[in-house]
């Protein structure tokens, strides 16, 4: 059985900003169903307790803007702990921007798909290519949606090192 997970992202899904003179960025993701890569493993202490791997992609439809640069899409790789109609999310990100230039960012939080498909959590950025290199910075995640798509809205702040230099905190 597959399960899309709407707290991705952050997340992706959930990345849309965090650097050092703490820029503040925000954005909105959609997605669709997950790649063809989802993988289910029933745990078999309970009903409806499952591990899913999956990755997916979500694109921009109100991009954040970092170093001059707007986001384009996001790949989610995640690992979601499924209890019925509660998701545990942790996974990873990476995000592409507008002149190739890549954000790479961890998220983590809580999905239910009870009363309405919605989850929050936070996320934090790990690297970045070209003009993000370097960057720093944190942020959290809402999503709604189905278990087929959903809707990511990410905010944070963000910071990058000085030219020739190392980020400030």
């Amino acid at each position: 059985m597959k399960y899309k997970s709407l707290g991705i992202t952050v997340l992706l899904t959930a990345f849309a900003g965090s650097a050092l003179a703490q820029t503040h960025v925000s954005g909105t993701c959609k997605s669709g169903k997950a790649d063809s890569t989802t993988q289910s493993i029933e745990v078999g202490d309970q009903p409806s307790h499952m591990l899913v791997l999956q990755k997916t992609t979500c694109n921009w439809s109100v991009p954040f803007e970092m170093a001059g640069l707007k986001s384009t899409t996001a790949t989610i790789a995640e690992a979601v702990d499924v209890t019925g109609a509660k998701f545990a999310d942790r996974g990873y990100v990476v995000i592409s921007m507008e002149n190739g230039d890549k954000v790479h960012g961890r998220f983590q939080g809580m999905s239910s798909v009870k009363e309405g498909a919605t989850g929050e959590g936070t996320w934090s950025y790990t690297g970045g290519t070209g003009k993000l290199k370097g960057v720093k910075g944190k942020g959290t995640w809402k999503s709604s949606g189905t278990p087929d798509s959903g809707e990511f809205q990410v905010e944070g702040d963000y910071s990058l090192p000085e030219p020739g230099g190392t980020a400030k905190k």
